[in-house]
């Protein structure tokens, strides 16, 4: 979902595949936290028929991460959806080890990250546009709204150092 999807568009989507697919299907979801709704979407699957969930501890992932497993096995223990997961070791873990340890960089919701969802584009594009919009004197978040615009997918982002260039020549031009 590149986190863009509310959690409306999720049970639109799951209730679909459950209503289409056979009952012996598994239907998962693995969703980003780039608009700050992994868990709430991933709860909304849960209840819409998802059977399986892909989830990382300390939301370890691209962007603005991935739904971060203890704070949903704690939403859904306080929902009265038993997880079989004892919450306090995987708190631990999630501190002691992957935050400590494992993390290069904390996972921040921040002004790319979100825009990044906002914007409906994959997180594999978010250093290439970085790097983009410093050679090219650009605002990144202008650069990822244009390739949210464009409906890129994985696999393009060769195209963003043309695109980049394309847009700094528009803004020379508008300036003169």
């Amino acid at each position: 979902s590149a986190g863009a999807l509310l959690t409306d568009d999720v049970r639109r989507r799951v209730a679909a595949m459950r209503a289409a697919l056979p009952d012996d299907v598994a239907i998962g979801m693995h969703e980003h936290n780039n608009l700050a709704l992994g868990v709430a979407n991933t709860v909304a699957a849960i209840q819409e028929g998802a059977t399986l969930v892909d989830v990382s501890l300390a939301g370890l992932g691209a962007g603005g991460g991935n739904c971060q497993t203890e704070a949903l096995i704690a939403v859904l223990e306080k929902m009265g959806i038993k997880t079989g997961v004892d919450l306090w070791p995987l708190l631990d873990v999630a501190d002691d080890v992957v935050r400590a340890q494992v993390m290069r960089r904390r996972i921040e919701v921040d002004r790319l990250t979100i825009t990044m969802g906002y914007a409906s584009v994959p997180a594999s594009y978010l250093l290439h546009a970085i790097r983009a919009a410093e050679r090219f004197g650009l605002d990144t978040r202008d650069i990822i709204v244009e390739l949210g615009r464009r409906k890129v997918v994985v696999g393009q982002e060769d195209m963003i150092l043309g695109l980049a260039a394309e847009m700094a020549g528009v803004k020379a031009q508008e300036e003169t």
